[in-house]
């Protein structure tokens, strides 16, 4: 457990049907918030994140770096939805619940019986929130995906030469937090009007809406009939200038000076090989350098320099003596195990997870003075909480619950049995 004060969203209980990473993230944003959230896994599977790589195994108990990442802080239910006791069980959670948070394929829930319809008549003023690749409705909607696919069909891997995945999952993580913003509005509407709503969250919507620069080029010179070509974007930026990754002889620098103020600073500390860029017509001004007819130019002169330098690091610390933004590029294991930004700001944070231990968490970006959001609790077994909701939310007797195991009703992995001993051993 943290020491964590409450959150914003304590006192509001959500019910989590979600699986891989764009609705349990979502889900974890909300109990990192103080939510309490109730994951319902597949009986007796889990969730598919259970089975995701990094998988390791400490005193007999294996665990993934994946369910550890998206789940903590969340309370776990395995319930076989199949068995009627199952699904009354699912009812009346609902009853209890303010959200309900899913992610699988538009049909799934609806042949569960638990689509928005269904859900609605057992608790009117429910807010559901559905993710999915391509949404509820349009020609893509049945069809299967992933985050790549997402990336693919938005237009998002055709800005790149050649035509790549991200390297972290956009589609899903940026699903996620549109799924956020729009759940903690339908909760602002709910306060002012008592009434629930549906949401649908498309990835491919998400991702196609965040083309800032080359599909706005296209879409204002098509509104005058000069429809421009849309460039691609590597590791420099095709129409800004200098604005991208740079080559050095020990690594990478990222560098980006939009402004007049900042340029020429910045081709002094250059020294006087490339003094010509203050009068060179190329490069008389922002506009012109940012220009796809001349950024090329420009990065080309600028990473000349970079690798003329005896190491990245000199080039930023020149750069940063003349106010120019720029940053030396920190691998992950830099970051994870020395950067002093991610410290000051507490984006790593330990965290005890049984049977593994102490364990570090990336923190929550959310960086709210009154009401801190965080981890507030390890990742949860399949089914260890499945007493204890059905307990204190249901307000079943513990006999009752227990009963049920014995009806193909209820399901918890043997690690469950252990935990108590585990936790006194370790304090917790």
């Amino acid at each position: 457990m943290s020491n964590l004060k409450p959150g914003p969203l304590t006192g509001v209980t959500v019910l989590d049907f979600t699986w891989v990473l764009a609705g349990p993230h979502a889900a974890k944003t909300l109990a990192d918030l103080g939510a309490n959230v109730i994951k319902v896994e597949q009986y007796k599977a889990g969730a598919n994140e259970r089975w995701l790589p990094l998988r390791v195994t400490k005193d007999g108990v294996t665990q993934s770096s994946y369910t550890i990442l998206v789940n903590r802080g969340k309370r776990s239910i395995c319930v076989n939805l199949k068995n009627p006791k199952g699904m009354e069980i699912i009812h009346k959670l609902i009853k209890k619940s303010d959200i309900l948070i899913e992610n699988f394929a538009p049909d799934v829930m609806g042949k569960l019986k638990l689509d928005y319809d269904q859900v609605k008549k057992i608790k009117p003023d429910i807010i559901y929130c559905s993710i999915s690749s391509f949404g509820h409705w349009g020609p893509y909607s049945h069809k299967p995906g992933y985050d790549m696919i997402a990336q693919g069909a938005s237009g998002w891997s055709d800005q790149s030469t050649p035509p790549i995945i991200a390297p972290v999952s956009i589609g899903d993580t940026t699903a996620s937090m549109h799924a956020c913003t729009a759940i903690l509005a339908a909760l602002y509407h709910k306060k002012m009007t008592g009434q629930g709503q549906n949401i649908d969250i498309s990835m491919m919507d998400c991702l196609f809406s965040l083309h800032e620069n080359t599909l706005p080029w296209y879409l204002i010179s098509s509104a005058i009939g000069e429809p421009v070509e849309i460039p691609r974007i590597g590791a420099k930026h095709p129409g800004y200038a200098p604005y991208g990754i740079y080559t050095g002889k020990d690594g990478y620098i990222a560098i980006a000076c939009l402004t007049e103020p900042r340029w020429v600073p910045m081709v002094k500390v250059m020294g006087p090989e490339f003094e010509f860029l203050l009068s060179d017509p190329r490069a008389k001004d922002v506009s012109t350098r940012c220009s796809t007819a001349n950024a090329p130019f420009i990065h080309e002169q600028v990473e000349k320099w970079v690798m003329s330098q005896p190491s990245v690091a000199e080039a930023e610390r020149k750069l940063e003596e003349q106010g120019v933004p720029c940053i030396r590029c920190r691998s992950l294991k830099e970051l994870a195990e020395d950067d002093p930004q991610v410290k000051a700001r507490e984006m790593m944070v330990t965290l005890y997870q049984p049977f593994i231990g102490p364990m570090r968490h990336y923190g929550s970006p959310l960086k709210l003075s009154e009401t801190p959001a965080g981890p507030r609790n390890y990742a949860p077994f399949l089914g260890e909480h499945n007493v204890e909701v059905l307990t204190k939310e249901l307000g079943m007797s513990e006999a009752d619950v227990k009963a049920l195991y014995g009806e193909d009703v209820l399901y918890h992995e043997p690690a469950v049995e252990r935990l108590p001993e585990e936790l006194k051993k370790n304090g917790k």
